[in-house]
């Protein structure tokens, strides 16, 4: 159902900015609430400006969060942006001054700013960049990333008076919270079944995958039992297929289909992932790495990167130019995170923790490629096994 991963797709969708998907969307909901209350358990925001789904993942990940911020501070100016633009008016315009003012204020005792700072201009920056993305303000006049250069730029905004509708709705208290576990714990209502149902559903939507382990024994024990209706439940709205293996279970969207982000992706590091993860299950499968009674597999870092740079000499000249002019750290370093973001692998103390994906999803260049530079165009894929 197109109008669910619309929704799943996006943050929201505003009336002002999709009038034609808004309306849909509002004539589509009766078609998939239960999904939303009765599977997911998420709250459905729908009012005469937005139509939102609060999709809260059943734990935090590394990779889960906003892709443009990186650094904590990013986050604590967005919660003092929030509590500015809610003392205004719909509409009231307001000028980059008076919010930084506002910014050191209430900060002041948590997470002190100090605009003459290059870093905290530029964190500021991501963040105005992104409360424009979403539409909780307009720029009329400026340009908000030349705050990063200079600390005495002006910009003139509006405040559309979406920021209201931006945070998630607990239903509680949240003052007492002292960690993540402590706001995952709100997310969770009903019986112990329900629940498991609910986790279920929230991985396989938002996740990769869901691997097998003593933590989600009891979640994959659910698909493996409801295998076929949770199955046909995800492929009426999201069209694709549930594969069950003995160490974990994957939602994979048909062909075609495309619904956020996806994998295999067009960066280069999508391809290099690829050939990394052909090169590793080739070693695996001849015995140098020994995989463990759950199919994952345990390498040093050390082995990891060394892993990386035997597949740069094998296959580096095919590499996108970025990527072949990157040291071997810097490769090492981004390869890792994109991996893990995947669900491929994680970073242990010192260690690399591979998955069982690492061994099915992998490729290679054509056989007749005999790593020339330039050989492999932008434009020519790997060849899938």
């Amino acid at each position: 159902m197109y109008e669910f991963r619309a929704l799943l797709d996006r943050f929201w969708v505003t009336r002002a900015e999709d009038r034609e998907l808004y309306f849909s969307l509002k004539r589509a909901l009766p078609d998939f609430r239960r999904l939303v209350n009765e599977l997911l358990g998420w709250n459905l925001v729908v009012n005469e400006y937005v139509v939102k789904l609060e999709k809260v993942p059943p734990r935090a990940m590394p990779w889960m969060g906003i892709q443009s911020f990186q650094e904590p501070l990013d986050y604590c100016l967005l919660c003092a942006v929030l509590l500015f633009l809610a003392d205004l008016d719909d509409g009231a315009p307001f000028l980059l001054s008076s919010l930084t003012q506002a910014v050191e204020t209430f900060l002041g005792e948590v997470q002190p700013v100090d605009w003459t700072r290059f870093p905290h201009r530029k964190s500021l920056v991501r963040v105005l960049q992104y409360v424009q993305e979403v539409g909780l303000v307009l720029v009329y006049d400026g340009n908000s990333a030349l705050f990063g250069s200079d600390q005495n730029q002006e910009v003139l905004y509006e405040n559309t008076g979406l920021s209201r509708h931006f945070p998630v709705h607990f239903g509680r208290d949240i003052m007492e919270c002292r960690s993540i576990e402590d706001f995952e714990a709100f997310s969770w209502e009903g019986d112990e079944t329900e629940q498991r149902r609910r986790r279920v559903y929230r991985q396989l939507a938002l996740a990769p995958g869901l691997y097998c382990s003593d933590q989600t024994q009891s979640d994959y024990d659910y698909i493996k039992n409801q295998r076929g209706a949770v199955g046909r439940n995800l492929d009426q709205f999201l069209n694709g297929e549930l594969h069950l293996y003995k160490n974990g279970a994957f939602f994979l969207l048909s062909e075609g289909e495309r619904c956020g982000m996806t994998y295999p992706g067009t960066r280069a590091l999508s391809d290099v992932a690829r050939l990394l993860c052909a090169q590793l299950r080739e070693q695996i499968v001849q015995g140098i790495y020994p995989r463990r009674a759950d199919d994952t597999v345990l390498l040093s870092r050390r082995e990891f990167c060394h892993e990386i740079e035997q597949c740069r000499a094998r296959c580096g000249n095919g590499w996108g130019s970025q990527l072949r002019a990157c040291s071997l750290e810097r490769i090492c370093q981004e390869l890792t995170a994109y991996m893990a973001s995947w669900m491929f692998l994680e970073e242990l103390d010192g260690d690399i923790l591979l998955y069982p994906a690492v061994g099915k999803l992998v490729g290679n260049y054509p056989a007749s490629y005999q790593n020339e530079p330039g050989e492999v165009g932008d434009d020519e894929p790997l060849e899938d096994e």
